[in-house]
Formats: C-alpha cells, structure tokens, sequence
C-alpha cells in the first residue's frame, strides 16, 4: 500500500468510503466570526464529536497537542485570502507539503476558484503542490469553487470546477451544491475522484441533514461543512448527528429527534 493510499485511509473510512471533514480555516478569510472566536475549544468539539477529519490553517495546529481522545485526520490548508483585500477570490499559497509534514499533517488543501482573474496563478499554484503530493505521497485535498466576475456558479461551472480539480490531481474534491441532485449525481459519476458537499451559507438544521442524505443518494462520498456546524449552539451535537445520518444509515428525522431530545442546539 503506499503511502498516499494510507493516508487517504484516516479521512475517508475504509469501512464504508464516506467521510465528514469540518473546515475550520475560515478565520483567515472572514476573521474571528462566531464559532471560532475560541478556536481550541471548536477543535475539541470536532473531535468529541467525530469528524473524520479537520481542516486547519498551519498555525492552529497547535491547539491540537492538548486535545483528548481519538485523533481525527488532520488536512492542513495551503491557501489565503482575506475579506480585506482587493481580491478575496485570490487564493495564494501560504505553506509547503513538506512544511505540512513536519507539522504533522495527514494531507494537504488548496482552494481554487475558477473565473477568477487570477485563475491562471491558482491552476499553478495547484500544480506546483500536485507535484509536490505525488513526490511525498500525501493526498490533496482540492475545494474547486466557480468565482468571479461574471459567474454564476452554475452546475455547469460547478462540474467544470470538479473535473480540473481531478484531471490536476486532486485525491478529493470539495465543490458547493451544483443546485439540484442530478447534476450532483452527474458529477459524482463522471469522476473516479471522492467528491464531498460544502455545507455553504448558514440554513436551517433539517435542511442541512436533508441536503446530506440525498446528497449521498446522489453519489457524493461525504461532508464538508464548517459554518453550519460550528455556529450552531451546540456544534459537537450537530455534528455527532451529520456522522449518524453519513456513517450509520440515521434518517435526517431520526437524526433531528435525537437532537431534540438531547442537549440544546
């Protein structure tokens, strides 16, 4: 088995192929918004509350040598931006696959987005770190978005988004919701590459759970959702319940009543 394939191991489970991956880099971006302010103690309810793996910024990795229990995978994320800037679609790499390594690291991630007017640099960036994962055999973890002026994020562009992620080598892909379940059947079809949903803008708990489950029944392999996980009251809760609905068959209803009966979310 090599490398990259063992790696790939500790995020996606070998048990049932699927995973649940909680982002947690959004305070480069957006700032210290609601539910990371404290980002130690967010950390702690994604590991207490199962994630398969955490995204993390190269710098709160640290937070990670005092947690307690069963360790998720860790992804370290390569890519920046912020709200302040002129160009929040730029997305320009702040680390190294070895540097991610020597952090300890389990994978990479790098965000592109397409449309942008500074696509061109970001397919580079993203090949210079393809290049760098298959040398140290680390899987790459690619959010593939549709951006910029004069883009809609359409399916179509979604789709587009997804295959240059796999034709540059990406081991799983992150795209936002394509808009209906058969285009997102389509694309989790058409690639070899695991696709997993992005949880996108802050909804409802049940349309959350609901969006999760047909979004499995459409071919995608999982999750990936931060902000609709660690802004709600009781995210490790909210989470334990995407890992039922994900990993164990739980309807969303199901999923939805334990919640209710449980600690407040």
């Amino acid at each position: 088995m090599s490398g990259k394939r063992l790696r790939l191991k500790r995020i996606i489970s070998p048990v049932d192929g699927r995973a649940v991956i909680l982002p947690l880099d959004h305070g480069v971006t957006m700032g210290p918004i609601p539910g990371i302010e404290r980002i130690d103690a967010t950390i702690e309810a994604g590991v207490r509350g199962g994630a398969d793996a955490l995204i993390l910024h190269k710098g709160m990795l640290r937070c990670l040598e005092s947690t307690t229990g069963p360790m998720p995978a860790v992804i370290m994320h390569l890519s920046a931006s912020t709200k302040l800037g002129p160009s929040c679609y730029h997305k320009v790499l702040i680390g190294t696959v070895e540097e991610a390594i020597r952090r300890g690291a389990d994978a990479v991630s790098v965000h592109i987005n397409l449309g942008d007017s500074h696509e061109s640099e970001m397919l580079t960036d993203l090949g210079a770190v393809g290049r760098s994962c298959a040398d140290w055999q680390v899987p790459l973890f690619v959010m593939a978005y549709a951006c910029g002026d004069g883009i809609s994020a359409s399916g179509e562009q979604v789709a587009h988004a997804a295959r240059v992620a796999a034709e540059l080598g990406a081991d799983i892909i992150k795209i936002p919701f394509p808009g209906d379940f058969q285009m997102l059947a389509r694309i989790s079809s058409s690639l070899s590459v695991p696709i997993v949903v992005a949880g996108g803008p802050s909804v409802k708990l049940e349309n959350i759970l609901e969006r999760i489950e047909k979004s499995l029944e459409a071919g995608a392999r999982g999750v990936a959702a931060g902000r609709n996980i660690f802004q709600q009251k009781n995210p490790e809760a909210v989470l334990r319940a995407i890992c039922d609905i994900v990993h164990r068959g739980v309807s969303p209803k199901e999923a939805l009543e334990c919640l209710k009966v449980g600690p407040s979310i």
